[in-house]
């Protein structure tokens, strides 16, 4: 994996305060996460509906519902009644890139739910508002921090010295949508409307495709495969990494596959393999059960989870933003932007159009 690490400028020593965007359940999660991490402390919160960001701050004593981003942004500012450090963006897809940037260009850091954007030109833009404004911006994916992709990392590098390495890879995410049952009775839930980039390559895609990132690097090639729903988004599909060079400059043949699905329950793990060794494990969210097997025999390097599940990556946004620091070694911003390119390019392959696509149709 490709590691970067911002400089140290400015930090903070007490609290950090963050201020949040929705209130769907991720920002419950979210809120889980604050009560786990003692330095993290929810000042506001804000949604497109007031009511229900209103209903949000009273369930978690939060001290300020504001009606708008804009309100907030300005609210939560130095001047403002409710001063805050991070802007944490957990609404729709769509919304991700827009509010992301005007949280940027406000002047705070930013920690943004996955899909980081839905358009390379949006990531980038991302990136450099950051950069320009020296602020942290990282996406919320939570598997980066993960004990279980610690130990793959490790047990990677044994596969990197069988043979040549790795050859293949299989990184699956299936997971039944909710939402599915009032699809099929003529609803159109968020996460199936391409107005909002819904879809199943956006919501689970993401997934395996920044594992791959995370674990590989960027692809030389994207090839794509989906079933798409009537409402123009992908029910399911597959995507296929080739790489020609890994992250330390070694020549490779390594081909990722990657599997995701919004209409069928997870069928199968997923796995890793070199000329003599695999690596298996059973979820590339949230490696837990995890087997090393080899011609000595097979190990099991299962982990154990406990905690609220987005409290390492809070906890990593409030070291950053303590230590004047600006990129996660785990995560840093040029991995989202290269699994935005990706999941683009196979959207491109696959006919799915969502805003900010060539060829997407307005208000889709």
């Amino acid at each position: 994996m490709s590691d970067s690490t911002g400089t140290v400028s400015s930090g903070t020593d007490g609290p950090v305060r963050f201020a949040v965007v929705g209130t769907g359940f991720i920002a419950g999660w979210f809120m889980e996460a604050v009560a786990a991490v003692p330095q993290a402390e929810v000042v506001a919160v804000t949604s497109g509906r007031p009511e229900r960001a209103a209903a949000f701050a009273a369930e978690h004593g939060i001290g300020a519902a504001w009606p708008s981003l804009e309100v907030l942004l300005r609210q939560c500012g130095p001047e403002g009644s409710s001063p805050a450090d991070v802007v944490y963006v957990a609404s729709t897809n769509v919304l991700h890139a827009e509010q992301s940037l005007a949280a940027l260009e406000a002047g705070f850091h930013v920690l943004v739910e996955k899909p980081f954007a839905v358009t390379p030109e949006q990531a980038d833009a991302m990136v450099e508002a950051a950069q320009r404004h020296d602020r942290v911006l990282m996406e919320a994916w939570l598997t980066a921090f993960e004990p279980g992709t610690r130990v793959l990392r490790e047990a990677l590098q044994r596969l990197a010295a069988d043979g040549p390495g790795p050859h293949r890879a299989v990184l699956v995410k299936e997971q039944l949508s909710s939402r599915m049952p009032a699809y099929r009775a003529g609803e159109l839930p968020a996460v199936l409307d391409p107005a909002r980039a819904g879809g199943s390559v956006m919501d689970l895609g993401v997934y395996p495709v920044s594992l791959a990132i995370h674990l590989f690097g960027p692809p030389a090639r994207v090839h794509a495969t989906a079933r798409l729903l009537s409402s123009g988004v992908d029910s399911h599909g597959a995507i296929i990494l080739d790489y020609d060079v890994l992250p330390d400059g070694s020549s490779t043949d390594l081909e990722v596959v990657c599997l995701h699905s919004k209409t069928s329950r997870a069928s199968t793990g997923s796995a890793i393999a070199s000329d003599t060794m695999s690596l298996g494990f059973d979820d590339c969210q949230w490696p837990r059960r995890i087997t090393l097997r080899s011609p000595e025999g097979q190990e099991d390097l299962s982990v154990t989870s406990t905690g609220p599940v987005l409290a390492r990556e809070l906890a990593e946004v409030c070291r950053l933003v303590s230590t004047g620091a600006r990129h996660s070694p785990l995560h840093p911003p040029s991995a989202s932007a290269a699994c935005v390119r990706v999941l683009a390019e196979a959207r491109r392959l696959t006919g799915i159009r969502l805003p900010g696509d060539p060829g997407a149709k307005m208000g889709a």
